[in-house]
């Protein structure tokens, strides 16, 4: 659950940490819904591995700040303790340099973490981008993503006029980045298969798309309406000289939501990954969104805005700051204006226009068991 902006564009993942002072915590409410409801897969993950082992090494992918994760975590290790109350439990956190990890820690010790009825857990930190080797090879016995694995690795950079977002691309644009989302989701899990033991499972959840016939782009991708919110104020801000247009017009957001064909191609017969892992489930779901549920029963159109803003901001500023922000000023107190102004500008939409652009959280979940 990782958003940054990358130096370049692919030596280094687009997905660097998210801001401090727990910001992306206090506006994840979206985030954290999605893992709870993965409460019931990860339970079943634990009663079908070998608890025989000497201890068990439990891995998250992209944990960001980690507040989110708290209850995965917990659950794993309560289920392990209704089998095996004696398994020494090791939990790793993932993520890149630039994740705020003082926040990661503190939530691990605070109150909902999981030391505070585990505290025989040994915590570890793996800080690299999961595109490549996080752990030694066979070393973990259970693996979970949640919300990460969609956002690419690297910047993205080619003809985009119109929009920012991967589904409005026009040809060729949308299939050269559907061709680059592929490889970062084989090497993704390629990666994964060095690191899990035989028998060892894998949960991953990832924001995806599901045909929709009645949208132009043929998809319902999630937050189809509040990425192309963020290109109508980015495009006014370009019209009027704040942000450069060459910059916008060759800027995509990088994310990539995967359709259940994209996502099982490397995973299944013919797939290169077919011999590393069983398919266990592969789920498509639409997550209730608590900001439009809570407008529709109060109807205050501020606090929709400035909640609803508050979740993008979260985990989109970094990267926007990266990608058109920092480029288009001449200093860095410039660009705190520039993205000031951005989300200033989002909220007064999201006022004005309360409900219209819901950020629809379609979300896929893969459960696999590695042979």
């Amino acid at each position: 659950m990782t958003a940054n902006g990358p130096e370049n564009d692919r030596d280094r993942p687009a997905t660097e940490g998210m801001g401090g002072s727990g910001f992306y915590d206090d506006h994840s409410q979206v985030q954290r819904g999605t893992v709870v409801g993965q409460a019931g897969r990860l339970r079943n993950a634990v009663r079908r591995l070998d608890l025989t082992t000497d201890e068990l090494r439990v891995i998250d992918y992209g944990c960001g700040p980690g507040r989110n994760s708290m209850a995965a975590f917990h659950t794993v290790f309560a289920e392990v303790g209704n089998h095996r109350p004696d398994m020494p439990l090791v939990a790793v956190h993932n993520d890149q340099f630039g994740n705020d990890w003082n926040d990661l820690f503190a939530n691990i010790r605070g109150p909902g973490g999981y030391l505070v009825d585990f505290p025989a857990t040994r915590v570890e930190a793996s800080v690299e981008s999961f595109y490549d080797s996080v752990a030694s090879g066979g070393a973990i016995d259970l693996g979970m993503s949640f919300m990460s694995v969609h956002w690419l690795n690297g910047a993205v950079h080619m003809p985009s006029p119109g929009t920012f977002f991967f589904c409005d691309l026009e040809e060729p644009a949308r299939q050269e980045l559907a061709a680059r989302a592929a490889q970062d989701w084989t090497r993704f899990f390629a990666a994964r298969a060095g690191e899990l033991r035989s028998g060892g499972w894998l949960i991953v959840e990832t924001l995806s798309s599901v045909p929709d016939a009645d949208d132009p782009s043929g998809l319902l991708a999630a937050g189809r309406w509040n990425y192309r919110a963020c290109y109508r104020v980015a495009e006014t801000m370009a019209d009027e000289g704040l942000i450069k247009r060459d910059l916008l017009d060759q800027y995509v957001f990088p994310v990539y939501f995967r359709n259940e064909q994209e996502a099982r191609a490397p995973l299944e017969a013919g797939g290169d990954l077919a011999d590393a892992f069983e398919v266990v489930e592969v789920a498509n779901e639409l997550y209730p969104t608590p900001h439009e549920e809570t407008f529709e029963q109060d109807g205050d159109a501020a606090a929709y805005a400035s909640a609803y803003v508050g979740y993008v901001r979260a985990y989109s500023e970094s990267t926007l700051r990266a990608g058109l922000f920092e480029p288009s000023a001449d200093s860095a107190s410039e660009a705190d204006v520039l993205t000031d102004t951005f989300y200033d500008r989002l909220e007064q939409l999201h006022r004005d226009e309360p409900g219209r652009h819901p950020s629809e959280t379609q979300s896929m979940t893969l459960v696999l068991k590695r042979c």
